[in-house]
């Protein structure tokens, strides 16, 4: 089977400035891929040329066989891409955000809603659906993005730095989604300075500093960061249930 994504070569400058060269990548389906380095190293760099947002300076690539740069101008849906920062109306509800993006592709209030029972579920977003984002934690939030780009059904998500700043149940349940999504066959990247969840989830690690210094393969079953001795105190004081 076709790799989801192919890279050769792939380099980006910005003026005199090269913040990515020589990237050569391969991303089959059902795995993820975590990009581990410095600020400024290039994660963020090779999530956009990936998505298709930023043009290669050199090189190309290719995310099922179709350059990265064509599929972003046919708005296909076919690559989900979450960043810090979720990128929603904040004054409209949870479930207006995702029928909004949803029509946007072409999807219907139906086949939205259709396609967000198996997602509410496993993120835990009920109550958020009817509240308006601005008044959601950030935690929610980005359970709210993650829920846009997976209702595109997408084959390939790219994660900048997803769980910065979320509260730990928050994260954990971010992850988990993520390991469960590659577990049924969608491809994931997701750049992130967390080296506990990326050693835990990710298949394999790039350590990215410009260009790539390293790769490393786990071996095993990959699963949600461990949750530790405090996540159960944790819970008990904030009176929640256990959000994996």
């Amino acid at each position: 089977m076709a790799p989801v994504v192919q890279a050769r070569g792939l380099g980006r400058r910005f003026g005199k400035r090269v913040s990515l060269q020589g990237v050569d990548l391969e991303l089959p389906a059902g795995e993820v891929l975590g990009l581990i380095g410095p600020n400024g190293g290039g994660k963020s760099t090779l999530l956009l040329l990936i998505a298709g947002l930023l043009e290669p300076s050199e090189g190309e690539v290719r995310v099922q066989g179709i350059p990265s740069q064509q599929l972003a101008r046919q708005a296909h849906g076919r690559v989900g891409l979450i960043t810090a920062e979720p990128g929603l109306y904040p004054l409209l509800s949870g479930r207006e955000n995702l029928h909004f993006f949803g029509r946007l592709h072409g999807l219907g209030a139906a086949q939205v809603d259709a396609r967000l029972r198996d997602i509410v579920g496993e993120l835990h977003l009920q109550d958020a659906l009817e509240r308006p984002v601005s008044a959601c934690s950030s935690g929610m939030k980005q359970k709210i993005s993650l829920a846009r780009a997976l209702l595109m059904q997408p084959a390939l998500l790219l994660l900048d730095e997803p769980t910065a700043n979320l509260d730990p149940v928050s994260a954990r349940a971010i992850w988990a989604e993520v390991r469960r999504r590659a577990d049924a066959g969608l491809a994931v990247i997701v750049a992130t300075h967390d080296l506990v969840a990326a050693e835990s989830a990710c298949d394999r690690v790039l350590l990215l500093a410009g260009r790539v210094l390293d790769e490393v393969r786990f071996e095993g079953p990959r699963q949600p960061p461990p949750v530790g001795h405090l996540f159960g105190p944790y819970l008990r004081v904030i009176g929640a249930e256990d959000g994996s």
